[in-house]
C-alpha cells in the first residue's frame, strides 16, 4: 500500500471494485425470492384444482365422465387417505358364517 494512500480510501477503492459484484447477489436474491412466491402460488393453485375434482367426483361425476369432459385427473392429489369404495361388511360375524357354510356346517339358528 503506498504510504500516501489511508485506510478510508484504501476501503472505498475496494468497495467500488466489489459493489458491482454485490449487485448480481442482490438481483440473485430478489429473483429467487420472486421464483418462491411463484411456486407458493402455484402450489396453492394445485391444491384448488385438486379440491375442486374432488369435489366434482362427489357431486357425481365419474373419473370417466371428466376425462371425456376434457379434465384429467388432477397430477397432485389432496393430501390424506385415499377414498375406498369397498361394500361394506357387517363385521367378522359374517366372515365366520360365511366361513362355516362353506365348509358344509349349518347356521346356527
Amino acid at each position: 500500500m503506498p504510504a500516501d494512500l489511508g485506510a478510508d480510501e484504501a476501503v472505498e477503492r475496494a468497495r467500488q471494485l466489489l459493489d458491482p459484484r454485490f449487485g448480481s447477489i442482490r438481483t440473485l436474491a430478489d429473483r429467487r425470492a420472486a421464483l418462491a412466491d411463484a411456486r407458493r402460488v402455484i402450489d396453492e393453485a394445485e391444491v384448488a384444482d385438486a379440491q375442486a375434482y374432488a369435489e366434482a367426483l362427489r357431486a357425481g361425476w365419474s373419473e370417466a365422465d371428466l376425462k371425456a369432459v376434457g379434465f384429467d385427473a388432477p397430477e397432485r392429489r389432496l393430501p390424506g387417505r385415499p377414498r375406498r369404495n369397498r361394500k361394506q361388511t357387517g363385521g367378522a360375524g359374517d366372515a365366520a358364517v360365511g366361513a362355516a357354510t362353506a365348509n358344509g356346517q349349518q347356521e346356527p339358528a
